[in-house]
């Protein structure tokens, strides 16, 4: 059983969490009481299900079948289902930023079964699990994001990696609508 790291998780995210962080305290000290409760509400929940989903998460190879584990469910697939591996190095953020290995797990129709991503799984378990899959692997090298390697198997990179602005969108907008919603209520 492969298991993520959370050390390793830590140490790649510390900064990208820091604006949250400032955020958050912020609003705990400054916001008042719906500030206060909005910020408390976000660090509750951010400390309970982020390390609930590394208590939880896995990836578990037996002699009939791959099973992956994530926070709310197992997904279960033959194990002469999955057709290949591939590998690459991809940015974190943007093309000039760090570059951190990722695994795919694809099946033969090459959609995705698997994925460990760098942030989260350190490169000795990726490696396990190619010796242990012992399936064809597909080394890719650094690529320049993971658009790039959507172009060459289009079913192993979801949409918000495909787009990584639309992600950043997805946590600013509803960031800045809590900010002017705390603003309007400190105004009245």
């Amino acid at each position: 059983m492969l298991r993520p790291s959370l050390r390793r998780y830590l140490s790649t995210v510390k900064w990208s969490l820091l604006p949250l962080v400032v955020l958050l305290a912020a609003l705990l000290v400054r916001g008042g009481g719906f500030g206060a409760a909005v910020s408390l509400v976000v660090i509750a929940l951010a400390s309970s299900i982020g390390p609930a989903w590394f208590r939880r998460a896995a990836i578990t190879v037996t002699p009939s079948e791959l099973a992956v584990t994530g926070l709310l469910r197992t997904r279960r697939v033959p194990r002469d289902a999955v057709g290949s591996i591939v590998t690459a190095a991809l940015p974190r953020t943007h093309q000039n930023s760090r570059s951190l290995a990722h695994l795919y797990v694809l099946d033969r129709g090459g959609r995705r079964i698997a994925r460990m991503t760098g942030a989260r799984w350190v490169e000795d378990d990726m490696r396990r699990l190619m010796a242990t899959l012992g399936v064809e692997t597909h080394k890719l090298g650094r690529l320049a994001s993971a658009r790039a390697l959507a172009g060459r198997y289009p079913h192993a990179v979801g949409l918000l990696e495909r787009y990584p602005v639309l992600a950043g969108a997805l946590v600013v907008v509803p960031a800045v609508a809590a900010i002017f919603a705390i603003s309007m209520e400190m105004s009245s």
